[in-house]
């Protein structure tokens, strides 16, 4: 067997584009059961429907522990849940008030449904193998419709699964409709080494059942030797297979996940499935068993108990404690910039009801002002106390000693710590640490400038808190995001009644005049719009407002103490670009606004965006570590695709302009799934150890949709007869049953999707801090793995590859070039390529030589091959490919992507498209890793 290139290259480049990654996840393992599980109602819900969804939640968790217990080898299980209720409903029989809960960090969001996913039970997933994802999305009518347990099995089973991606970082193992990554059907070989075609799953014996057509509820249609898009795997009822929950949860013998040859199972390795693409092939089984939550537990009886405890809690307002630095190093711009924010934060930001301590430390700490409610009537009081006096040394464990003692005996505690020192009075952070995390209070740190204490991310990390940094020379935007993120853990109010912030601009007056920006008011937005600008320095002559109709809203009130101005609209906003004035006096001063707005209506769902690194606030070793920056865009919990995401990093070098990275969502490196509204892209600029800040801007560039999913059924399996539709009306609720969802890639329907039209939203995601960095002069960043090859045969003699450029650093920047390797063997083509059974039909010296290849990350590349001998028509080939750095570090192999040499059934159709169906395709899973 023996292939080689005689004519080479015919190439097109086209750009492709357009979620530690878990929110919290803070669940405690005593001995074998899970504590503290929490499953957020959201504030969009109707309080009417209180009753029988917690009812219906009770049994669901019950069931799920049941169900968790029996697919984990009688080990795990749930001990206590939580039912987190919205703080607005009154009438609710509550069991006790919440601890620390809160809906954003919950494991479980009960909330309205996303119309991609119907009322599939999903989990927001966007990291690697082995990661926490952000939660698990559930909707009231799954809970409430018994219909939902005929199309997607029983509840408990169905939780069980979704649990296993969010804990452990696993993925299904089924195929997608459409999805020439992860097919419903592909070929493999039976036992006698013939060529087969079969359904796309995992099972530890065969699964029987019959194909179906969904439009005709008849025979399939095929082409070539594959089903058409219309045919789907129906599995009989009765099966003696009972594995894999990743793959058959509506089968009633399937309780358990899919293990490999050594654990007694029959993991497909070449099977086209995510979980194989995703985990370099190992079973799922595999990859729970590396997690801690299987470290040293033993099997339990099968008859064990496991049934949890459900309590019913309400989130309380929140207890502030705000803990300031005054030690001598904060005199002069810091302290000045904290007390305007601070008083900012406590007159205008704050809700009413909270409460607020105010702790100064330095050598010591005290007590300035006791614990206090917010309102209109102490706002004042509370402002004042932010004084401006500074001395002395640096004891943060002091100071969050005195946080401890003003907010005993309450709920729902922040800790809102600003420092710029190194400790150098005892107690420290580390000696007080347990004690702050027994109190079950969340610590959100403010690192002010390079010189702040490295114990602040773990101090943050270890109470589910937030970390961020404030270079020294800023001028209040850092220190007010800061202020902002702690407001996150105020009880939840409606994401319509939420304001959102679509504007922020900062800048330095010049000389004499007028200053004039726009910003756009979107569809989507509109009530209770409030413009604000403040300065470093008094400016004489008051700001205005000019909307798109030429309307002049001049009723500013200006607030002298802070420099602060503020209009608030008492009309709906217009729609539209509007226009800022200021009148400028001849003094230079620093200057910012922002703009913020609620939902046009009560029912309208705001475009929202969240922002977050893989790291969390944790520490990062760059020379071992990767670090991804995602930015999640939505209306609710539709995806918003084609938007432009970039983010801002500030790096340690407080000279240099933030580095700027364009995010992208387009299911490639980085990126797990396109058009999922995740954006996302690895950071590699690392330009020494230190602290850098996150921030992400989101604008329309007439490309953006709002993802409102089918109209019509795409059902994963049928009932008893063909679906004319996919509602369903049970008992109490609408079931929207969609097909099942979603592969490499979110569908989308352009008949149903909604332009956003204009609009602007930011982020601030936080702060990592980096303690190693890479080695000097060293590459610690290979090319991404190519996730996507697809390969086309034109004739016997003739094929084409298409790819998506890897970067030289992941996905950053032009390869070296490739290495692309063919085999009858698909055994062969992994990391270790064996080049007994290989040949290398593009070698890298004439990659390099190649410059069509070389494109940018992100781009799309065509190769066009003509091969020296022809292919056998009958024969399996397979092709695997990987990207070389400019330092010689190879990226991991591609899957293998298998086709036969029938160019009838092959080629039909495919001349001018990469269409999955008309091409006979075989994609395998990935055998290299996924970085």
């Amino acid at each position: 067997m023996r292939w080689s290139v005689v004519m080479s290259v015919a190439v097109a480049a086209m750009v492709m584009g357009s979620v530690g990654v878990g929110a919290s996840l803070r669940t405690t393992l005593v001995g074998n059961g899970y504590e503290d599980v929490v499953v957020g109602l959201s504030p969009m819900l109707q309080e009417s429907q209180a009753d029988e969804i917690i009812q219906t939640v009770k049994t669901a968790v019950r069931d799920a522990s049941q169900a968790l217990f029996r697919a984990t080898d009688n080990k795990l299980y749930f001990k206590r849940v939580k039912i987190l209720v919205p703080s607005t409903w009154k009438s609710v029989k509550v069991d006790q008030p919440a601890t620390n809960e809160a809906f954003e960090d919950s494991h479980m969001r009960v909330d309205l449904r996303n119309t991609v996913y119907g009322d599939q039970v999903y989990t927001i997933q966007p990291g690697g193998c082995g990661d926490p994802g952000r939660y698990i999305h559930i909707t009231p009518s799954f809970l409430t419709n018994p219909l939902a347990r005929v199309v997607w099995g029983p509840t408990g089973k169905v939780l069980a699964q979704a649990w296993a991606r969010l804990r452990w970082g696993v993925f299904d193992e089924v195929g997608y409709p459409n999805d020439a990554r992860f097919p419903l059907f592909f070929r493999t070989w039976d036992d006698s080494q013939n060529m087969v075609v079969k359904p796309n799953y995992c099972a530890d014996r065969d699964i029987k059942g019959t194909l179906v057509d969904i439009n005709t509820g008849g025979s399939c249609k095929y082409l070539g030797d594959l089903p058409d898009e219309n045919c789907r795997f129906r599995p009989d009822d009765a099966q003696l297979a009972t594995s894999s929950l990743m793959s058959f949860m509506d089968v009633d013998n399937v309780e358990e996940f899919c293990k490999d040859h050594k654990a007694g199972g029959r993991h497909d390795i070449y099977a086209p499935n995510r979980h194989n693409l995703m985990c370099n092939a190992r079973s799922v089984w595999d990859v729970m068993s590396g997690h801690a939550d299987f470290y040293n537990v033993t099997m339990l009886p099968a008859e064990y108990d496991v049934a949890p405890e459900v309590l019913v809690v309400q989130q309380t307002p929140a207890t502030f404690a705000l803990v300031l630095d005054k030690s001598g190093s904060m005199s002069g711009r810091k302290i000045n910039n904290l007390v305007n924010t601070a008083k900012r934060w406590l007159l205008h930001d704050v809700a009413d009801g909270s409460f607020v301590t105010i702790i100064y430390f330095s050598s010591s700490a005290s007590i300035k002002t006791s614990l206090t409610e917010v309102t209109n009537a102490s706002r004042q009081s509370l402002a004042n106390a932010i004084v401006s006096s500074t001395g002395g040394g640096t004891c943060i464990g002091c100071g969050l000693n005195k946080a401890l003692e003003a907010t005993k005996n309450q709920n729902n505690k922040v800790i809102l710590l600003i420092t710029d020192g190194d400790e150098n009075v005892h107690p420290y952070i580390d000696e007080v640490m347990d004690n702050v995390v027994e109190s079950k209070s969340r610590v959100v740190t403010i690192s002010y400038g390079k010189s702040a204490e490295g114990s602040l991310e773990k101090l943050a990390q270890n109470t589910g808190g937030k970390a961020y940094i404030v270079p020294d020379d800023d001028d209040g935007s850092f220190m007010d995001d800061a202020f902002q993120g702690c407001l996150t853990y105020q009880p939840g109010q409606s994401i319509t009644n939420t304001n959102i912030k679509i504007y922020e601009w900062e800048g330095t007056t010049q000389g004499a005049g007028t200053m004039s920006e726009t910003f756009s008011v979107d569809a989507t937005l509109g009530r209770n719009l409030e413009f604000r600008l403040d300065t470093k320095d008094h400016i004489a002559g008051d700001p205005f407002l000019s909307s798109p109709s030429g309307k002049t809203h001049t009723n500013a009130e200006f607030n002298g103490d802070i420099n602060l101005w503020i209009i608030k609209l008492d009309t709906e906003a217009e729609v539209g670009t509007w226009t800022w004035t200021k009148p400028i006096s001849g003094t230079s001063t620093n200057m910012k606004v922002t703009v913020t707005a609620q939902a046009r209506d009560p029912v309208t769902l705001p475009i929202i965006t969240e922002s977050w690194m893989n790291t969390g606030t944790d520490f990062v070793d760059a020379s071992q570590q990767q670090v991804i920056v995602y930015a999640r865009v939505s209306q609710g919990d539709n995806p918003v695709v084609g938007a432009k995401v970039r983010a801002y990093i500030t790096t340690p070098d407080t000279t240099a302009e933030a580095v700027e990275l364009d995010l992208l969502d387009n299911g490639q490196n980085a990126d797990v799934q396109a058009g999922d509204g995740i954006y996302s892209r690895y950071f590699t600029q690392f330009v020494s150890e230190g602290r850098y800040a996150v921030k992400a801007q989101v604008w329309d560039e007439g490309s953006s949709f709002i993802n409102n999913g089918f109209i019509t059924s795409r059902r994963k399996r049928l009932l008893d007869t063909p679906l004319a539709s996919s509602r369903f009306h049970g008992i109490r609720d609408e079931l929207v049953a969609n097909e099942y969802c979603c592969g490499s890639i979110v569908p989308f329907n352009p008949e149903t999707a909604v332009p956003t039209g204009n609009f602007t939203r930011t982020a601030a995601a936080g702060s990592f801090n980096v303690v190693k960095m890479p080695p000097a002069g060293g590459d610690s960043f290979p090319p991404s793995q190519v996730r996507d090859l697809g390969i086309m045969v034109n004739d016997s003699s003739h094929i084409t590859l298409t790819w998506t450029a890897p970067g030289d650093d992941l996905d950053s920047g032009i390869v070296l070039g490739y290495e692309i390797w063919m085999s009858e063997d698909i055994s062969a083509l992994n990391d270790d390529v064996n080049t007994n059974t290989s040949i290398c039909i593009l070698d890298l010296p004439h990659s390099t030589n190649t410059p069509e290849v070389l494109k940018e990350a992100g781009e799309q590349i065509v190769l066009s091959m003509e091969l020296e001998e022809s292919l056998e028509e009958d024969s399996l080939y397979f092709v695997s490919l990987r990207a070389v750095d400019h330092k010689k570090n190879n990226g991991p192999m591609s899957r293998p992507v298998g086709f036969t040499g029938d160019t009838v059934n092959a080629s039909a159709g495919i001349r001018g498209a990469l269409s999955p169906w008309t091409v006979a395709l075989l994609v395998l899973a990935c055998l290299g890793g996924v970085l």
